[in-house]
């Protein structure tokens, strides 16, 4: 018994031995024949670009001869340049399928179809948030608010760095089609149903305040559409005629919820009121600099501009145009803090990039990004109106509004 215990053993060390060797000799033939195959095949190189481009071909004949699947050419490489650019991790920098910049380039003129909001993304919780709602659109009528955080539309959940390809999925049907936005308000999450319908997109409204105060309203700077010659620029400068026409002595410009837009419109409106000098300064990557200015014909009627910590990016730099000018008192909380500029690149294919390319300067040389301008005056608005759009706000509830009409009537 003990020299067959003793036996054994030995024989299941050998089986043991035996089968090692072989798995290793199929794993080592394994290897060799991977190597074989794709290591000649994908060649490291120092050049970052050139290693990019030939791992990306070799991904590419592993998906073509191995991938079970069939893979749409098409798909994968706009999935693959939208991928990369997102993967910058830069929430205004983004790659656009052909479809999609086609409702990108719309949605900056006077008209699309849509639900009626504009949204933000606000980087300090990598959300979407609404900051305006078109009064009588679709989305006011459907009790959607300023202040709402989208998570998800049609049940596809979207953070502040996928806000473009939201915006995509509720433009991205024709009028009379439905969409679902998931919103969360007061901690509370909630699917709203909207329809779609054809959105009128005036972005300047007006009105005649008592005492000759002049009120009018910036929801964004929009620029000309195509065959059109109205724009932010030309609906604000009616406006303001009008209201002189009708006795205006004194002007509040409301900039509350304006998320930005146009530079050359917002430096149009800029030009109107400042007096000859910079209305801004863009600095480039490669240092060099491009001064937009005003002329000599200026406003010289008391202004008061309204602010909050929505607006953003073109309503800031109207904004501190104006304040270093001392051409206007501030009056709100501090803006959102978005001092940098993007540029757009249309391609040969209907494709297209907006790409960040500069930051901005005050006339006295201030960038306000990450920071916000600043109010002559702070002002909160009551806790019960904090998510209203201004137009929304029962007559005599807006403090802000009442501070601004204060203020002039010094």
């Amino acid at each position: 018994m003990e020299e067959q215990l003793d036996v054994i053993p030995k024989k299941k060390s050998r089986k043991r031995v035996t089968i090692a060797i072989v798995m290793t000799a199929i794993i080592t033939f394994g290897i060799a024949n991977f190597l074989n195959t794709y290591v000649f095949v994908y060649l490291p190189s120092l050049s970052p670009n050139k290693n990019f481009t030939n791992k990306l071909t070799v991904i590419n004949n592993i998906l073509k001869t191995k991938y079970f699947y069939d893979v749409d050419d098409t798909d994968a490489n706009e999935a693959a340049l939208t991928a990369y650019v997102e993967g910058l991790g830069e929430p205004y920098t983004h790659y656009y399928r052909p479809e999609v910049f086609e409702r990108y380039l719309s949605a900056m003129n006077d008209g699309y179809v849509g639900i009626g909001i504009t949204v933000l993304a606000n980087t300090e919780n990598n959300s979407i948030e609404i900051v305006d709602v078109s009064a009588n659109s679709p989305a006011a009528e459907a009790g959607i608010q300023i202040g709402d955080i989208i998570t998800a539309v049609d049940g596809e959940a979207f953070d502040g760095e996928h806000m473009s390809d939201a915006v995509e999925k509720i433009k991205s049907e024709g009028k009379g089609t439905s969409v679902t936005v998931t919103i969360v308000r007061n901690g509370e999450s909630k699917d709203i149903n909207v329809v779609r319908k054809d959105i009128d997109k005036d972005s300047v409204t007006g009105k005649m305040l008592e005492n000759n105060i002049g009120y009018v309203r910036i929801t964004n700077f929009n620029s000309k559409a195509a065959g059109s010659k109205r724009s932010t620029y030309t609906e604000f400068k009616d406006e303001v005629e009008k209201l002189t026409e009708s006795g205006m002595q004194k002007m509040i410009i409301d900039l509350r919820g304006n998320p930005g837009g146009a530079l050359d419109v917002m430096c149009d409106i800029a030009d109107m009121i400042a007096p000859e000098g910079a209305i801004t300064t863009i600095e480039y990557k490669n240092g060099k600099k491009k001064t937009y200015s005003s002329d000599s014909n200026e406003m010289n009627i008391p202004i008061a501009v309204l602010i909050n910590q929505d607006s953003a990016s073109a309503s800031e730099l109207l904004t501190i145009c104006l304040k270093d000018y001392k051409k206007a008192t501030v009056i709100g909380t501090t803006s959102f803090g978005k001092g940098i500029v993007q540029s757009v690149y249309p391609f040969t294919d209907g494709s297209g990039m907006s790409v960040t390319v500069a930051k901005y300067y005050s006339p006295n040389g201030v960038c306000i990004h990450g920071t916000g301008v600043e109010p002559d005056i702070t002002v909160e608005l009551s806790e019960e109106y904090k998510n209203y759009y201004p137009e929304s706000i029962p007559e005599g509830n807006d403090t802000q509004l009442s501070k601004a009409i204060e203020v002039l009537m010094q």
